[in-house]
């Protein structure tokens, strides 16, 4: 009998191997997706799907402000087949529009309701947030210690030696910019961010880039996303991290199935697997906070930070007004690419109305 079971399990292997790649899921089958993890987040992520089901994710890594600028542009033919990772005002504008297949995945049974939209248009891969960002060799060169605040940053010593993301570009800038409009207020958080510009070298394309750009020595301090932080530190680099006292802000890396997509079988077990405790295990040793109770942050650990009391709900209605509101203060000190990207964003949307 074992002798049948082992010959048995190799003719089908042999079987799967040589039919032929239309009816085969592990032999040639891929979707792709607009991805909006870091780079290096999006390669892994694709690997694991990879592995696990026999699917190739042809991902083209862009920042949340690019994926949507794009799904407007290819509505309702769009070029991807999934969005991997974007944030909570693409997701629930998206699905007013009606950009995203409604799958309600039995992967995601046992998450809290806060991961998943009731429709089943979008779900969260946890949350991301950003930090406070040091270089520990310069800081120490200078003398220096980590902020303990975010007023801390408005000392003239730090003038030119912060580095933060463009919200016409970033996801992670528009997260830090409405976090600050809720802390203090309206009135008081544009105060504080035109008292904090001053300090500013300039801001970047991407909200991973303060990470690189501080980890290198290029710069004493950066606002940026928290998810490249651990593996730079692991990489070597002279980077540390804190959570102010105030706290920090967050958001949902949200994924959805694109409407009208061929590949509809494929995309719904892709995200019957996200919503699995082996992905939730993924996502946190790279240092998110994952969906599934029981998976535990390789950054934060076991105890959460302190988050920043947000009404996503505002930032989603209000996102355009503040938006216009940052260009029309802080433009000047956009780096070439920012505004590059920033300005062909505005441009399409223009076009759009």
């Amino acid at each position: 009998m074992m002798k049948y079971k082992i010959f048995f399990t190799v003719l089908m292997a042999a079987i799967i191997t040589f039919t032929s790649p239309i009816t085969s899921v592990w032999a040639s089958d891929s979707i792709s997706a607009y991805m909006g993890f870091s780079r290096e987040v999006n390669e892994a992520l694709a690997k694991q799907i990879q592995d696990k089901l026999g699917i190739e994710v042809k991902n083209i890594t862009l920042s949340w402000g690019e994926i949507w600028a794009r799904l407007k542009t290819e509505s309702p033919r769009f070029n991807a087949d999934m969005v991997l990772s974007f944030g909570a005002s693409e997701a629930i504008n998206g699905a007013k529009k009606g950009y995203y297949e409604a799958y309600k995945s039995p992967g995601w049974d046992g998450i809290d309701d806060a991961f998943k939209s009731a429709d089943g248009t979008y779900y969260a891969l946890g949350t991301f947030s950003f930090l406070l960002l040091g270089n520990t060799k310069k800081l120490a060169e200078k003398g220096y210690e980590m902020p303990k605040s975010y007023k801390d940053l408005l000392d003239p010593k730090w003038k030119g030696q912060i580095v933060i993301p463009s919200p016409r570009t970033s996801g992670t800038a528009f997260m830090i910019n409405y976090s600050f409009l809720q802390l203090y207020g309206e009135k008081e958080g544009w105060d504080y961010l035109s008292k904090l510009n001053e300090n500013v070298a300039f801001y970047t394309k991407s909200g991973n880039a303060p990470t690189d750009l501080v980890g290198r020595g290029e710069y004493l301090l950066g606002l940026g996303a928290d998810e490249n932080v651990l593996k730079r530190m692991k990489d070597g680099y002279p980077l540390k991290w804190s959570v102010p006292a105030e706290g920090i802000g967050y958001e949902g890396n949200y994924c959805t199935i694109l409407k009208g997509t061929k590949k509809l079988a494929l995309a719904k077990k892709i995200m019957d697997y996200l919503g699995s405790e082996e992905i939730s295990h993924f996502l946190g040793s790279m240092g998110y906070i994952p969906p599934r109770k029981g998976s535990v942050s390789a950054l934060y650990g076991e105890v959460q930070p302190k988050f920043i009391k947000l009404d996503h709900a505002w930032a989603v209605k209000n996102k355009r007004k503040v938006v216009k509101q940052w260009k029309s203060k802080f433009l000047m000190k956009e780096t070439a690419k920012a505004r590059k990207v920033g300005d062909e964003k505005e441009k399409k949307a223009a076009a759009q109305e």
